[in-house]
């Protein structure tokens, strides 16, 4: 079996590729000032994400994520998504857990796993759906 079997086989949900934009901001006590950090979706799944940042997280941090899915809206059950293009386009919002975080060896960026912690339950029956294959 090679690693990426076993990683396979140890995952939950499947995670499908998505090259997104997404925003993350850290959610840590006292709250700060700090900007948001743009980065790239890598893949996602109905237990999280992967995406690149150019700093690092430790696994535990929580973060806010916002991921620019486009479509993902039109799977949830209100029709606002349908007649309000504002709405569609709106990010999935969702705090995560990161799981690891690994520099990348050709940039200055790095590449973070996190699990999803808190997310809308309309939102993540849309994500679900929007993942799942027709």
């Amino acid at each position: 079996m090679t690693p990426s079997e076993s990683n396979t086989e140890k995952r939950q949900f499947q995670r499908i590729p998505e090259t997104v934009t997404i925003t993350v901001n850290k959610i840590a006590y006292p709250m700060t000032d700090d900007a948001a950090i743009k980065g790239v979706g890598i893949n996602i799944s109905a237990g999280g994400a992967c995406f690149a940042v150019p700093q690092p997280y430790d696994p535990g941090d929580l973060l806010s994520l916002q991921v620019n899915l486009t479509g993902w809206q039109h799977h949830k059950s209100s029709y606002a998504a349908v007649i309000d293009d504002e709405l569609a386009m709106a990010p999935l919002i969702a705090v995560v857990k990161v799981a690891w975080c690994q520099v990348k060896a050709d940039t200055q960026s790095y590449d973070i796993g996190v699990t999803f912690e808190n997310i809308y339950e309309d939102d993540f029956k849309a994500l679900k759906k929007y993942l799942s294959p027709e």
